[in-house]
């Protein structure tokens, strides 16, 4: 049986379900006037979006079916366009260890990803064999940053974190597909840091580019070439000039034998660049003054640029001369699109919004215009009603403080989720971080069919209006961005006429702890005075001690850029850690966290936990034994979302 932690009275439900691992059907949540099916969230769409990874010819689909287990799943899209009529191809139960990345070669045949064995992110990189079931390891090392094929799919190349914390060395390795020999060929310096790093080879295979961070700051990415004949590492990009990681990647493959392109936003938004490696020259291609991605598109022997923008208001696709950067064509669309692969002149997109779960489109580009999109997969009318629970609102929230492009009060993007049947009185739940996307929440809709009205804002810190505002928290977690949100839930307070006791504040990671932080704000933080009394929050997988966070953490480079040196700014990070303001919680908490989390050690929440509880404060705790950083299949989200309607239930 599944271990618990819980306080009160959830704890009988809770054990019932927690017993119900073997069972195929569970019951609908009761919850104020109805009951909400939260297994039909599931069952009718049982795929991650983001995940689904396709073939580079455009013909296949590969994915995960969560469901009692989480399996494998590979759809031959020239026979079916229904990601339900796909294939089981392995025997594994993903719902007990990560799988992430995956990649086809379409040379040997095989799929490779990276992941786990038991869902404690000792990460590794794995060739699985569809035809025999057979998978094998390639790789022995704590954690792999990332990986990708050399053009001609004979070789891997991958970063390697051959230690934790600031004392480790990352290595670049070249793994021979045919021998199996791992060669090493660079091991990084202090001065630039491998970490989360795309990494496009050269065609001739003797070196590749990558990202990499200027003294292991994330606001200093820059992108670098390694020569693997000499070991030797040049910087591309200006290393006196900010660069976020979220905004800097090279493009695959490259343009020419000595020619790659990538993407930097050192101008202050995503645009795309070139690099000659026999004239050193650095070249910037595109002006936009918005983010941008890119792929390569092949018409009549010419190369193009594909280039998406994504932003909340929509999205643009541009097809782009990469000699002269001329937009040559362009369409506009409402939703959120990624690029899959390409092939010749198709453009294979996913494509998602707040109220689209999940599509696939094709749209081409004749060499004169795009053509209108080609929807090759989608779900049926049936599945979109029974999973979008919600009318969707854009709104703009004005804050605390004057924005310095405008020299107008800064405004805040949001989405509201209006529920398309709300409780009679009415409950508001309020998204700490992490949110505004224009893309599908699941756990939004599960909110909205329960009545609950869902504010999605994207506080100071949120990407997908440029660096600049993206780094706006940067050394200052549980700083300003604090504040935006307590904007936020004033003018949601006000424009639906809901007191604050029945406004909640959510998230989870980094909005786990945001979610605490609110709801112990001291009331003044860099001298910007705010409150707002919640009625209740919970807080998924957060921390309560930024300073513990750091030393217990396998990303602990993540704590030095948003909250700053732990052992210099030591004072500032406690004052700012929710345990050291728990007596000052505004209203009830439930903390939910998995007991195999090593990028948010559950000490964090224990600690907030332990605390609250010995002081007389209303608090509920969950604990979910197996789960990482999130948690995998139908049971243990089942616990969850009913920890968390019943919870709010019984306030």
């Amino acid at each position: 049986m599944r271990y618990l932690r819980i306080t009160g009275v959830l704890l009988a439900a809770l054990l019932t379900l927690a017993c119900a691992t073997e069972s195929v059907a569970y019951d609908p949540v009761k919850f104020k006037d109805r009951t909400v099916d939260v297994e039909k969230f599931f069952t009718e769409f049982p795929y991650t979006p983001y995940s689904i990874t396709m073939s580079d010819d455009g013909s296949r689909l590969f994915y995960t079916r969560n469901g009692e287990t989480s399996d494998l799943m590979m759809l031959e899209l020239g026979s079916s366009s229904d990601l339900d009529e796909g294939t089981r191809i392995c025997d594994e139960d993903f719902s007990k260890k990560n799988l992430w990345d995956i990649g086809y070669n379409e040379t040997d045949k095989y799929l490779y990803w990276t992941g786990d064995e038991k869902n404690d992110e000792i990460i590794n990189l794995y060739r699985f064999d569809i035809a025999s079931g057979e998978k094998i390891r390639l790789t022995d090392v704590p954690y792999i940053y990332g990986w990708n094929f050399d053009e001609s799919k004979s070789h891997i190349a991958y970063i390697g974190r051959m230690g934790q914390n600031e004392k480790r060395l990352d290595e670049l390795h070249i793994i021979d597909l045919q021998t199996f020999e791992d060669r090493l060929v660079y091991t990084d310096k202090p001065e630039f840091r491998m970490t989360w790093s795309v990494i496009s080879v050269r065609p001739d295979g003797k070196g590749a580019a990558l990202n990499v961070l200027k003294n292991a700051d994330r606001t200093y990415t820059n992108v670098a070439y390694v020569d693997f004949t000499t070991g030797s590492m040049k910087i591309l990009t200006d290393p006196s000039k900010e660069g976020s990681s979220d905004g800097t990647e090279p493009l695959i493959p490259w343009y020419d034998d000595n020619t790659v392109y990538f993407i930097s936003n050192q101008s202050g938004y995503a645009n795309i660049y070139s690099y000659n490696v026999e004239t050193g020259l650095t070249k910037q291609v595109t002006g936009y003054s918005h983010d941008v991605t890119a792929g390569w598109l092949t018409v009549g022997g010419t190369k193009f640029l594909a280039v998406v923008s994504n932003s909340p208001a929509g999205s643009t696709l541009s097809v782009v001369d990469p000699l002269s950067g001329r937009e040559l064509a362009s369409s506009t669309y409402d939703a959120d699109i990624t690029i899959k692969t390409t092939v010749g002149g198709d453009i294979f997109l996913s494509v998602g919004a707040v109220d689209i779960v999940f599509e696939m489109w094709k749209v081409t580009y004749d060499g004169a215009e795009l053509k209108d999109p080609e929807v090759i997969v989608s779900l049926s009318d049936e599945k979109k009603d029974a999973l979008v629970r919600s009318y969707v609102e854009r709104l703009e929230i004005p804050t605390f403080d004057i924005d310095e492009k405008t020299g107008e009060t800064r405004k805040l993007h949001a989405y509201l989720l209006t529920p398309k049947k709300p409780l009679k009185d009415k409950i508001v739940m309020i998204q700490s971080f992490y949110g505004g996307s224009n893309s599908y929440d699941m756990e939004h809709q599960i909110f909205a069919d329960a009545g609950i009205y869902v504010l999605s804002p994207s506080p100071r810190g949120s990407s997908g209006f440029g660096r600049d505002f993206a780094a706006m928290n940067d050394k200052d977690l549980g700083g300003n961005e604090i504040i935006d949100i307590i904007y936020c839930a004033r003018y949601i307070s006000e424009k639906l006429g809901v007191p604050p006791e029945r406004i909640g504040v959510f998230g989870m990671s980094h909005g786990g702890y945001a979610t605490m932080r609110l709801m112990t704000f001291p009331g003044e933080v860099n001298g910007n005075k705010a409150s707002f009394p919640f009625g209740f929050g919970v807080a998924v997988a957060g921390f309560a001690d930024i300073v513990y966070q750091h030393n217990h953490s396998n990303i602990p480079d993540w704590t030095m850029l948003e909250a700053g040196d732990p052992v210099k700014d030591k004072d500032k990070l406690m004052d700012r850690s929710p345990i050291s303001h728990y007596d000052k919680i505004t209203g009830p908490l439930l903390l939910i966290h998995g007991n195999h989390d090593d990028r948010v050690d559950i000490e964090g929440s224990r600690m907030m936990y332990n605390a609250l509880r010995e002081s007389g404060k209303p608090v509920e705790f969950l604990e979910i034994d197996g789960q990482g950083h999130g948690f995998k299949g139908i049971p243990n989200n089942m616990l969850y979302y009913t920890a968390i309607l019943q919870f709010i239930d019984n306030l």
